[in-house]
């Protein structure tokens, strides 16, 4: 059954994966087949693998992905994580990156790239707010 032409799909047919660039395909299946990477291209591609990871519910890698994210966690990539963490919803990286934020508000805030996140992610913003506020309370 299985040796029949009609099983076989055309050697010209390929399958698509709209949502990764090239690259970023070719790390995921590393990952596949490896079960793990090399720090560098965790670095590179962190963000991909972890929405391919969400969107195609592979556990180990997104646990690597937010494991990565928190050790790498810096002012300049703060807005990023956190973003992702959101749409991935990766609770425990949410948390994580808003108490960041909240310690580091004034640089993090003040950034040009803050103006352009607050602009695409308005709910984003009100939540960094409110987190700044709860914490002040507790203080």
């Amino acid at each position: 059954m299985l040796d029949s032409d009609s099983c076989k799909a055309p050697a010209n047919d390929g399958v698509t994966i709209p949502d990764l660039k090239h690259e970023e395909l070719d790390t995921l299946l590393e990952f596949l087949y490896n079960g793990s990477l090399s720090e560098e291209k965790m670095n590179a591609h962190v963000y991909s693998l972890a929405l391919a990871a969400d969107k195609y519910f592979i556990p180990y890698l997104r646990k690597i992905c937010e494991r990565h994210m928190i050790g790498s966690l810096c002012s300049s990539n703060a807005l990023d994580v956190l973003e992702i963490a959101d749409v991935c919803s990766y609770q425990r990286l949410k948390e994580t990156v808003l108490k960041f934020i909240v310690r580091n508000m004034q640089e993090i805030v003040f950034s040009s790239a803050y103006d352009a996140f607050a602009l695409k992610n308005p709910h984003l913003s009100v939540q960094i707010t409110r987190a700044l506020l709860k914490d002040s309370r507790q203080n």
